[in-house]
């Protein structure tokens, strides 16, 4: 099992936003739908907040809990799919729903896997705040999704 520093989560996590932030522009640049155009154009810009809101928690954190080492068995997500040559110009705002959903579960099993196997009270803790904002962002997203849909 890999070792880390809790803090190279929340490093991994600012590099997941960018570069699926990066791929959602990719696919939102060949869009053909005005709607999924939008959703994209949305999740690219949520993407950045993501990653600027991660630099600032962990700059508000300054806590020891996130240099202590971990013993961690889940592996971190490869970044594989993220090939927008691999998507049709023509997905629908189910698709994009679907694979935003996919990718982001990701992270959610990514920060689970810090909760289960945090050695400290305060390390469970920032993870298991990260690990709500981002089940929220989930359900957010697909409020959004339904609500571009039923434009």
């Amino acid at each position: 099992m890999p070792y880390g520093q809790a803090k190279e989560i929340l490093e991994y996590a600012r590099e997941y936003h960018r570069r699926v932030g990066d791929f959602y522009q990719q696919l939102s640049d060949k869009a053909a739908s005005a709607r999924v155009k939008m959703l994209l154009d949305y999740l690219v810009r949520h993407k950045a907040h993501l990653d600027k809101s991660l630099g600032q928690f962990e700059d508000d954190v300054k806590s020891k809990a996130l240099d202590a080492w971990y013993q961690y068995s889940q592996d971190k997500c490869l970044f594989a799919p993220l090939d927008a040559a691999q998507y049709s110009a023509d997905m629908t705002v189910e698709d994009v729903l679907e694979l935003g959903i996919t990718l982001d579960s990701c992270l959610l099993a990514s920060y689970k896997g810090m909760v289960d196997t945090a050695n400290t009270p305060e390390c469970r803790e920032i993870f298991e705040n990260l690990l709500q904002m981002e089940t929220q962002e989930k359900h957010k997203l697909a409020r959004i999704a339904l609500e571009i849909n039923d434009m």
